[in-house]
């Protein structure tokens, strides 16, 4: 029932991101040549390498350690260390900036962007820290404004500016820039208010950043695996090459990824509190309804992604960059599953148990074979081989640490859910293989909503992932909140 309430609270999140994933590729595939678009790709996933490297350890951190200063009643002192820790980073990445700067200084194209980046940093790194604060406290209610306005209003600001000015491919760092500083300025006095009384030591800022930094080093090696090989693709085969990838890429993984992250936004605070109550037995039980949650949701999003892929491409994104998009999204869609596994389910076990330095060693290995396999493949085979370099470098990664957390936490994996998960799921393929190829919006919409229909059929009838039972907590809710 809780775990229902929290998927409730936090959709408008998934759909929000879900507006600004999917009108983010449309609108700017359409308003920036496939050259720009391939520059902002390439940007981005800078800007997120530098947040890593410098901010994600204290933003972990905030979350991982906000149940147990609740338990001990001492918030004000986890709120300072917190923003202490945040202050020093923020002179890390300063420094990071700094050396971009230096090294694009005969790529004016990418030098335009960085001030604007320069400035996200800071504003998205509160912003993070206090919807981490949040979702472990679970203030659903709180999250899901700050964090929905955030994305609505960075994707429409973004829109106007690409459409409006000369910005190119700075426009979508702008509109970010401009939506974030409310809630930054905001959130900042409320996380200021909550370390008022609190105090810090080297011994507390130790143990949080030895928690952390594994993650953030966690994260920079999933990075590698998901965006490494654009950089790669730039050296082969051109900016424009990118802009066709990260158009399919963001239509594809995104979206599997963004279900992925509303089942874990729902779920993994349940999961934290039930480890602090009763151990790893009790994790492992509670993990049975994320793990079911996320299949349920997943498997049928990739599955359909694949199956109307063509349509998909023809509406969503632009026809510079459509082809190549559009044959890499069946194979993304599954690729984003499959870290949509590692990120929101496998990893959590070592996070948890605070391996986070196991688990940035062990994502080592994928990491490492993504980039030797992108290397071997993309000269060979275009995009295509870069597809394959993420499918296998992604089962690799599962496969590593789905092994190797079972000594830790053994989290469920049940089979029977999965097969009938999966039956359903196909049982979408030759309907919407029946319906014609009308084109556009029109087919996009019948083919999404016949398979969607048979899916919620099959999956209630076999009762696949704990379908009937999703179902029997919504009337209970509904007759609560009638009551």
């Amino acid at each position: 029932m809780k775990l229902l309430r929290h998927l409730a609270g936090y959709l408008p999140v998934n759909i929000a991101s879900g507006i600004a994933a999917f009108g983010g590729v449309y609108v700017f595939t359409r308003l920036l040549g496939p050259e720009e678009y391939g520059r902002y790709a390439l940007m981005f996933s800078v800007m997120t390498l530098v947040h890593l490297l410098s901010l994600t350890a204290a933003e972990s951190a905030a979350f991982r350690f906000a149940g147990e200063a609740e338990a001990k009643n001492t918030q004000p002192d986890h709120f300072r260390t917190t923003l202490s820790l945040t202050f020093r980073s923020l002179i890390i990445a300063a420094i990071l900036m700094a050396a971009l700067t230096v090294a694009l200084m005969q790529m004016p194209d990418y030098l335009q962007i960085l001030p604007w980046i320069a400035l996200l940093l800071p504003i998205n790194s509160i912003i993070q820290m206090a919807l981490e604060s949040h979702r472990a406290s679970e203030r659903v209610g709180r999250y899901a404004l700050i964090a929905s306005t955030q994305i609505l209003g960075g994707f429409v600001f973004g829109a106007l500016i690409t459409w409006q000015t000369g910005f190119g491919a700075a426009s979508p760092f702008i509109g970010l820039v401009l939506a974030g500083l409310f809630w930054a300025i905001s959130e900042a006095r409320w996380l200021v208010q909550q370390a008022k009384t609190g105090v810090t030591d080297a011994g507390r800022r130790k143990a949080y950043l030895l928690f952390g930094a594994p993650i953030a080093a966690a994260l920079v090696l999933d990075l590698i695996l998901s965006a490494a090989d654009r950089f790669l693709i730039a050296i082969f085969l051109g900016e424009a090459a990118v802009g066709e990838y990260a158009a399919g890429y963001g239509v594809a993984d995104k979206s599997v990824l963004l279900i992925c992250a509303w089942a874990a936004m729902a779920a993994a605070p349940l999961v934290m509190a039930a480890y602090e109550r009763g151990g790893a037995a009790a994790a492992a039980e509670e993990s049975r309804g994320l793990i079911r949650t996320l299949l349920l949701l997943g498997v049928p999003a990739a599955t359909g992604l694949a199956l109307v892929a063509t349509p998909l491409s023809e509406a969503l994104i632009g026809e510079s960059v459509r082809e190549g998009a559009r044959q890499i999204i069946p194979w993304i869609a599954f690729a984003g599953l499959l870290n949509g596994l590692i990120i929101h389910y496998y990893s959590e076990v070592f996070q948890l148990t605070h391996r986070t330095g196991e688990l940035a060693l062990l994502m080592l290995i994928p990491a490492l074979a993504n980039i030797g396999l992108n290397l071997a493949l993309i000269p060979q085979f275009a995009l295509m081989g870069a597809v394959a370099a993420t499918l296998i470098s992604y089962a690799l990664g599962l496969a590593v640490l789905a092994v190797k957390g079972r000594r830790l936490i053994a989290l469920p994996m049940p089979l029977l859910d999965l097969a009938k998960v999966a039956i359903a799921a196909l049982a979408m393929w030759p309907v919407i293989a029946l319906i014609p190829a009308y084109g556009g919006w029109a087919e996009l919409a019948l083919k999404i909503a016949a398979g969607g229909l048979i899916y919620v059929i099959l999956a209630f009838a076999l009762d696949a992932g704990g379908a009937r039972g999703f179902v029997r907590d919504f009337r209970a809710s509904k007759g609560h909140a009638s009551a």
